[in-house]
Formats: structure tokens, sequence, C-alpha cells
């Protein structure tokens, strides 16, 4: 079965690779995700499932180079569904904000949203 991914919300936020994050609804499911981080590198674009700080004694904890832990909620257990999962949360963004992928936040292109359509993945 084939999923329709619909953009109901970006949030730019540029900052290293993300820049920003996503809103998606899936509709055969009835299944909304909320704050799946969107990132850009080089050529390279892709969406990461929401994820949530590790803690320990209520302090967030970090990496060797001081960078947050971070720790999965959701997963897709196959890197090829994780992978159309991605491509279609991404195709959707760039339908619902055009402009998600330009420059930094305050970039002077317009940034107003098409109107969301449905892309399956």
């Amino acid at each position: 079965m084939k999923l329709t991914v619909k953009c109901e919300d970006f949030r730019p936020l540029r900052r290293n690779t993300l820049c920003g994050f996503a809103s998606v609804f899936l509709q055969e499911i009835g299944l909304r995700i909320k704050d799946l981080s969107i990132h850009e590198k080089n050529q390279s674009r892709w969406a990461s499932l929401p994820s949530k700080p590790m803690l320990k004694n209520e302090a967030l904890m970090k990496d060797a180079e001081g960078k947050a832990q971070y720790a999965s909620i959701l997963e897709f257990p196959e890197r090829a569904v994780r992978d159309a999962f991605s491509a279609a949360v991404v195709r959707a963004v760039i339908e619902h904000s055009p402009a998600a992928f330009d420059g930094e936040q305050g970039d002077a292109r317009d940034s107003r949203p098409a109107p969301a359509s449905d892309i399956p993945f």
C-alpha cells in the first residue's frame, strides 16, 4: 500500500544542516507526525523522524564533542522504507513551502506557502 504524505506546516530554522521542522499527515492511516526535522547538506536533502533529548539526572546528555544526544521515538526497520519516506516528506515540504531550502531564515525571497498537494511515496 502506498501512503500519501501531505505537509501541513513548515517552520524554518537554519542551523548547520537543519532547515526547519515540518508536520505531515499520512492520509490513508490517519497519522499526523509533528516536528520532523528537515535537513540539507551539499546536494542532499532529508527528513528525520522526531526524537527526544537524552537526559541523565535531569541534565541533557552530550557526546565527547559537546553535542546534545537524542533518542529515537519512531523508526523504520528497513533503510529503503526510511529513504522513501524521507524523500516523500521532502517533496511534500517543497510543495507546501517552496522556499524551505532557500538561504538563511531572513532571505528576502517569497516564502508564502504554496497550496498543499498529495505526494505518494
